[in-house]
Parts: structure tokens; sequence; C-alpha cells
């Protein structure tokens, strides 16, 4: 036992050690699990606020924990450390894409807000890239970047030709420019904010809101120059190149320019065609905004960009994939190019505001794909054996869909306090020209024309009935006007000719009616509670299968009430 004692203080006189205690200066208990570090040795207290470390005494000693002020002092053997509690602010978040912005705290609304640091943090180029952060989001596979969105189960896996007018159940929008059904265009330098309302949003947005709305916001210009730029590059041939530059003009003006242009092979590999780059991706958006502030009740900001994806598309095979080797024949094809643009103005004088929203954008969109996924070569091995000599035809399909819309928009809205009233109206026209295996093979080739017009007025109050309690209610009456325009051409074997079907000539209009009631108790700062219900309607179409009779020609607009 002496020998013991010895040891201990022969070793005590080798490696000095200082004891200590931590507590929280307010409450005056232990704090466990403090980091104390110096001279290159750390340590943590334990449960009761206790340490020990091999240390010199008037060494410089570092006391941290989450949510405590850092403290730096000097070491001393029984030292006492009192720590005292910091608040960590932290910044609002601001859903903006409602009919008033809003703090995403005091929200009525089931709604998912992905700032610029999340987004950064991805170091994605892609919506596609963040979906995963988003619950009860999915996206539809079929495109080489996502177009069509499901929200709760509810949405759509595809428009080809034939499928209906440009009607969607979610919703997507870019800096007030409406790219429902095309979201490829969604590509993520310089956003600000994405919000993604989950459930029946009609009320709010009109058109393209039965189950919720994506919305995409860029960076507005400042009033100081900032520029940055970065290159990245990767496997398979992955280049990346972004760069932003903002500068103001005076004191009224300022001006923000951005571009990300970014390619890839594609992680497939063709064996037919010995290639690596035919499921190539090749995106560039150019986006520009400029700012005027008149004083601190006028403001306009006008916003342009071009967004050009020439995307090869070479995705599929008959053996699932296994291995991302594709044998097809025929190069698919997956491109988008949208010009747009979007004027937003406010005024506002005390408990008066005015906006006027107006904003326009072309797109030509071409998808087309090797339907079979294979070639003559492919099909004649085992197990398929399809001889053309012994069936007298080839199993080759090749599908094609070029697409132009035009799309057009004009909002205006009044609000005085709480109260909200505004008229939208919109006027789309899309022409679709298509080949391949159309109407199920009844037709090989067909063109199309869907005009669609829609006007909406809508209103919202809000109406605190105690300090606790909030009221919010909105209502919207929209009219759907759709005419329609469709031929069509089949090949006759017998006469190896194409032949024409009858034409599709439709006219129909379609009164619709969304709002919604909440009913919001705030327990204290923090914590808000709401019940809810709401009715969000998506519009009508017609079906342009050429051989259906008039009785089944029409279909009627869908209704969701959600609780």
């Amino acid at each position: 036992m002496k020998n013991i004692v010895l040891l201990f203080l022969f070793m005590s006189l080798i490696y000095p050690q200082i004891h200590g205690t931590v507590l929280d200066s307010n409450t005056e208990t232990p704090l466990s699990g403090v980091n104390i570090t110096g001279n290159n040795v750390g340590t943590s207290s334990d449960d009761n606020g206790k340490f020990i470390l091999n240390i010199e005494q008037g060494i410089e000693l570092t006391f941290s924990h989450i949510g405590y002020s850092k403290v730096i002092t000097v070491a001393k053997d029984g030292m006492i450390l009192k720590m005292s509690r910091v608040t960590v602010s932290i910044k609002e978040i601001i859903v903006q894409a409602g009919l008033k912005s809003e703090s995403l705290q005091k929200s009525t609304s089931s709604v998912t807000v992905i700032n610029d640091e999340t987004i950064k943090r991805t170091d994605g180029t892609h919506f596609q890239d963040v979906i995963d952060r988003v619950p009860n989001l999915n996206s539809a596979g079929g495109t080489s970047r996502p177009r069509y969105f499901q929200i709760r189960g509810i949405g759509e896996r595809s428009h080809y030709f034939a499928e209906g007018p440009p009607n969607f159940s979610v919703g997507f929008v870019m800096d007030d420019i409406d790219l429902s059904g095309l979201g490829m265009a969604g590509l993520l330098y310089d956003l600000e904010q994405i919000e993604v309302f989950k459930g029946p949003h009609s009320a709010m947005y009109g058109p393209n809101a039965l189950a919720g709305l994506i919305s995409l916001r860029s960076k507005d210009p400042i009033q100081e120059f900032e520029a940055h730029w970065r290159f990245t590059g990767g496997s398979d041939n992955i280049q990346r190149l972004n760069g932003m530059v903002n500068f103001p003009i005076g004191k009224s003006f300022a001006f923000r320019i951005a571009m990300e242009s970014g390619s890839g092979d594609g992680f497939r590999t063709n064996k037919f065609l010995n290639k690596t780059n035919t499921n190539r991706r090749s995106e560039t958006i150019i986006r520009g905004k400029f700012q005027f502030i008149l004083n601190n009740n006028f403001n306009t900001m006008l916003t342009y960009f071009n967004a050009k994806l020439d995307n090869k598309y070479d995705a599929w095979a008959p053996d699932n994939n296994e291995d991302l080797f594709t044998y097809t024949n025929q190069q698919g094809m997956d491109s988008q190019e949208t010009n747009a643009f979007s004027i937003r103005t406010n005024l506002s004088h005390k408990k008066f505001d005015a906006t006027l929203i107006i904003s326009k954008s072309e797109t030509d969109l071409v998808h087309a794909y090797d339907g079979d996924w294979g070639n003559d070569e492919y099909w004649l091995q085992s197990p398929y054996y399809f001889d053309p000599n012994v069936t007298f035809w080839n199993y080759e399909f090749y599908d094609r869909n070029d697409r132009n819309r035009i799309n057009q928009t004009i909002e205006g809205r009044l609000s005085y306090g709480d109260a909200v009233l505004g008229y939208y109206t919109k006027s789309m026209e899309e022409k679709d020209d298509a080949s391949g295996w159309l109407y199920g093979g009844d037709a090989s080739m067909g063109h199309s024309n869907f005009k669609f017009d829609a006007t909406a007025v809508y209103g919202q109050m809000e109406k605190a009935v105690s300090e606790k309690i909030n009221v919010i209610a909105n209502i919207r009456t929209e009219t759907n006007h759709l005419k329609y325009n469709g031929t069509a051409q089949a090949f006759d074997w017998n006469s190896g000719d194409y032949i024409s079907l009858d034409p599709v000539r439709f006219d129909v209009n379609h009164n619709l009616l969304g709002g919604k009631l909440a009913l919001q108790y705030f327990v204290n700062q923090y914590v808000n509670m709401y019940g809810s219900i709401s009715r969000g309607y998506k519009a009508g179409g017609v079906n342009q299968h050429p051989n259906l009779v008039i009785d089944y020609r029409s279909f009627d607009p869908e209704f969701m009430t959600n609780y």
C-alpha cells in the first residue's frame, strides 16, 4: 500500500494535474459535457460538473458548451468556473409566395422553406437535388430532369402527347413566372429561397395548385458591389462554371446578373453505339434582375432569364440498367429552352398596399426516346429471338414530341390592413407535334393546339378575435375557357401511306370555386397551433383521341377538400 501511495505522488510530480468544477451561473447547478482545452490537451466535465486535466497551473484554458458563452481563463487547481447562458439569434424565415409575406412561425399553411444556406450545403445544381429535403414531395421519372411532381401522392407522372391539356395538380413558379410542367428550368444557382406548399392552395394560386405549389425565388439586387465565380470538375466529364455580379447604379437602381453552365456525360454506356455520352446533360441559365427603388413606398423589380437545357436522353434498358448499360440505336433527346420575364411593382402608403405582377414566358421543348430500348441485334439474341426475316417487321419504335408553350399572366392586388382583394388573368397557348406510337398505336403522327384562358377574383381576410386567436379566410372564383384543335394521321398498311383521322375540335368553359378557413391559436411566442379546411381545384379538359364519341370527349374539373 505504501508503494502505491509513493507511486501516485511520483506520477503527480511528473504529470501535474488540476481539478475543477463547472457550474451554471444562474442556477449554480453542475454543467456536464463542457469542453475544456489548453496546451494541446483537453477533457470534458462529468455529470457533477467536475474535471481533471493534466496541465500545469497558469496555463490558459478555454471552456465551451452549446448554449453558453465561451470562457477563457487561467488554470488553477480547485477552480470553480461559472458559465452564462447565451441566446442564439436565428434569422426569421419569411414565406414570400403568399398573398402577403408572413413569418413561417405564424403561417397557417403546411409549407417547407429551403433557404440559400441549405441550398449551398447540398452543392446541387437543380431542384432535383433538394427534393429529398421536402417531406411528402416526389417527382416522376421519364425525363432527364424532373418536370412533374406529386405532393402527398397527388400529381402527374407525365405529360406525353394525347394526355390532355397542360393543367397540373402541382404548380411550379419561378420569380412570379408560371412554369408548371416545365420544371427542368429549376436550376439552383443564386436562389434566395424555395417554398413548397402542401395541400390545396387554389385560393391563393389558382390554376395548378390542387395538391400544392413549388415556388423558387432568386436573390434580389443589393445596394453594394458584389461578385464571385466558381469552377467545378468531376468524373464522367462533369464541368460546371457559375458566377454572379451585383452592382448599384446610383441610390435608386441596382442590377444583378447570374450565370450557371454545367455539363456531364450522364453515367451511361451505350453498348450498341459504343458511346458514353448518349445520356449527356448540357444546362445553362442566365438571369438578370433590375431593381428600382424610388422611396420607401414605391419599388419595381424586373426579372429576365434564359434557361437552356440541351440534354440527350438514353436512360432505359430491357435488363433494368443493372450495370448502367444501354442498347438503343436511336439517340433520345430531352431539351427545353425557356425565355421569360416578370415585372413586380409595389406601392404602399400607411396601411394601403398595391401590387401589380406581369409575366410572360415562351418555352420550346423536345422529348424523344428510343421506345424499344434496344436494336435489331439485341432483340435477335437470347431470350428474345426476334427475327425480322420471320416476322416481316422490325421491333423498332421511336417517339418524339415537339412542344411550344407561350404563357402570360397579369395580376393586380390591393390590400388594406389585413384585407386583400385581387384580380388574375392568364392566357396560354400550347402547340404539340408528335410522331411515334400515338393513341395506343391508333395514330403515327399528330398535332394539337390548346388555348387556355383563365380569369379569377379572390379575397382574403384576417381577423384577430383576441390577443391569442386569429381567424383567416380566403376565397377565389375562377372561370376557365379551353379551346382545342387536334389532327392525327395513321399509317395504312394496305396502301403503304398515311391517312388522316377525323379532326377533333372542342370548346369548353368551367366555373371553379376554392377557398380556405383557418383558426389560429398562439400558445406563446414560440408555439402556434392552427386548424384549417381548404378546397382546391384543377381545371377540366378534353380527351384528344380522334375515335371517341362526343359524349366521352370532355372531362370535368377536379376538386379536393383538405382538413
